[in-house]
């Protein structure tokens, strides 16, 4: 019995330990680089403790989700580098997306872009 319950404890400790939090909202701007919800107050304060961040963006007719990579703060503002990709030709009539060969899209995004954005952080 006591080798079961240390056995069972272990594995609910294990357990545990390997789920991670939901990924908490600390600003939404609209396409106007206006406050909905959160502030850049508590994005800065995260990006200060180290925490990692993510970016969501819904264009209307396609979303993207990514990593903040470089992060700047400068002022009352926050500036996010994205790690260079294959760039994407998304096809709205057909709903798809495709490569595009031999390019590559590097954004730059911040509170002040005029993009609807959510910053999360994931730690």
């Amino acid at each position: 019995m006591k080798k079961t319950s240390m056995v069972l404890f272990f594995a609910l400790f294990m357990l545990s330990a390997t789920v991670s939090a939901a990924p908490q909202l600390l600003y939404h701007q609209n396409n106007d680089a206006k406050a909905i919800s959160g502030s850049i107050a508590a994005l800065t304060a995260a990006i200060r403790q180290g925490k990692s961040i993510r970016i969501y963006m819904n264009l209307g007719f396609v979303e993207h989700s990514m990593d903040a990579g470089f992060l700047s703060v400068i002022g009352d503002n926050v500036y996010a580098q994205i790690s260079g990709i294959q760039a994407q030709r998304p096809d709205r009539e057909n709903q798809t997306i495709e490569l595009k060969p031999y390019s590559r899209h590097i954004g730059f995004y911040s509170t002040r872009s005029p993009y609807e954005i959510k910053w999360y952080s994931t730690d």
